[in-house]
């Protein structure tokens, strides 16, 4: 007897809550610790991923690249040096402004801002518009994430890219498993994998490491929000979050590496 997973409904109800919390509002908040993770990494994980596709020699100087919920920029701002031009779409001002900071502290002058969710953009408007079209660290925004999809390739006239962390180092989930959080569950890497299999779209399935450095302040805010997308932070997390970074910091910065799943196709 085969089993037949239905992957969409698998990705809407195993993302559904967590994407609840998914609002300018809730980015705006998160702007500080996301920036100084950014900062702090020097675009680690974005660097990682670009160095993939010069490896695949698939980038070209003169391309566009969208990048979908950039943040304050840990892709846009190594794809910016490296390309002709790079959008960003942000709907959070905080995390906007922050971008723009970063890419002025780097002299690049070659990146916009569409200022909305992608959900809210208008696909038609950009039409063929990208050379590449990259969502990285997203996915969980989006329970309807095959619509989603559709709407990145009809904006792409070269490839997607889909990239979301996959495995934790062993002390992160430890860290989870104390604070009573139960990750394992609910695997998005092979949900989006063979959603998209199941689809027609059968991508390229690459892997990148990848560390990222915050400082402490940065890092206690990033595992609190983390827990909040499962329950409510009580006093007694935060103190255990707190006493847990500060005595795994070294000279004030919290270091944590993982591995990333990296999904890229050329679109038809």
């Amino acid at each position: 007897m085969t089993l037949q997973i239905d992957w969409e409904t698998a990705w809407a109800e195993g993302t559904g809550q967590m994407s609840r919390l998914s609002s300018t509002g809730y980015w705006n908040r998160r702007a500080d610790d996301y920036s100084d993770m950014v900062l702090e990494s020097d675009c680690n994980h974005g660097r990682n991923i670009l160095r993939l596709f010069e490896r695949e020699g698939l980038l070209e100087k003169e391309w566009h690249v969208l990048d979908i919920a950039s943040g304050p920029g840990a892709i846009t701002i190594p794809f910016a040096e490296r390309v002709c031009r790079v959008t960003a779409v942000e709907p959070a001002e905080r995390m906007a402004a922050a971008l723009m900071s970063y890419a002025q502290g780097r002299s690049l002058a070659n990146i916009d801002v569409i200022p909305q969710t992608w959900q809210d953009v208008d696909v038609a408007a950009h039409a063929k518009n990208y050379d590449m079209v990259v969502c990285c660290h997203a996915l969980w925004q989006f329970p309807d994430v095959l619509h989603q999809v559709r709407r990145m390739e009809a904006v792409s006239r070269g490839y997607c890219c889909l990239a979301h962390g996959f495995e934790a180092p062993p002390e992160t989930s430890k860290l989870m498993e104390a604070l009573g959080i139960n990750e394992g569950g609910f695997d998005q890497f092979i949900t989006i994998l063979n959603l998209l299999n199941d689809a027609g779209v059968h991508p390229n399935v690459d892997v990148v490491d990848y560390t990222l450095s915050r400082s402490v302040a940065s890092a206690v805010a990033s595992i609190s929000k983390v827990v909040e997308k499962y329950r409510p932070l009580g006093a007694s997390d935060s103190a255990f979050i707190q006493e847990y970074v500060q005595s795994r910091a070294k000279n004030g910065v919290y270091r944590v590496g993982g591995r990333m799943g990296v999904l890229w196709w050329k679109v038809a």
